[in-house]
């Protein structure tokens, strides 16, 4: 007979790792059933807009967790959302790297992506929008800051990394 097992035997963060797997697992398995439902185009919007809302409460969550009600300066804002991004997403899919560029500025490189990774060994690229904008902008406005992003360069467009440029438009 076996021992009974327990998830003590199991590091905390191999714990996270497959947690944020699962939910990446159900997130694609979401999105491939809203696009054989309703087509590319609506589950292309339903996707941003659920990714949003769901990235807006992580958001949220975290803050409380942080004990923080406002983010008034760069360097506290760099380390929330390099805090979150390492939260909710697997590092064995993910390498995103958020550093500060300027008083208002950060750039986030993505040397790995997992959702880029998945969309392209599905082959949809040609029809799959990607939602990482619609996460940030989720962040953004749990954090009720007025940002703006520009995307230099992307794994989707050929390039082999992102970077994209984050401004933040002022401080509340």
């Amino acid at each position: 007979m076996n021992e009974l097992i327990s998830l003590n035997e199991i590091s905390q963060e191999t714990q996270k790792e497959i947690l944020k797997k699962n939910w990446q697992s159900h997130d694609g398995r979401w999105q491939y059933s809203m696009f054989s439902l309703l087509g590319p185009k609506i589950g292309n919007e339903q996707n941003k807009t659920i990714a949003k809302a769901v990235y807006n409460s992580g958001m949220h969550r975290l803050l409380n967790a942080f004990e923080l009600t406002r983010i008034s300066d760069i360097s506290t804002f760099q380390k929330v959302m390099q805090a979150a991004l390492d939260l909710f997403h697997a590092h064995s899919d993910f390498d995103i790297k958020i550093d500060i560029t300027s008083p208002s500025s950060v750039v986030g490189i993505v040397r790995k992506c997992g959702a880029y990774d998945s969309v392209r060994k599905a082959k949809v690229e040609d029809i799959y929008d990607y939602g990482c904008f619609s996460c940030r902008e989720g962040f953004y406005e749990a954090m009720g800051l007025n940002v703006n992003e520009k995307c230099n360069l992307c794994l989707a467009k050929g390039d082999v990394y992102c970077d994209v440029q984050i401004t933040v438009e002022d401080w509340i």
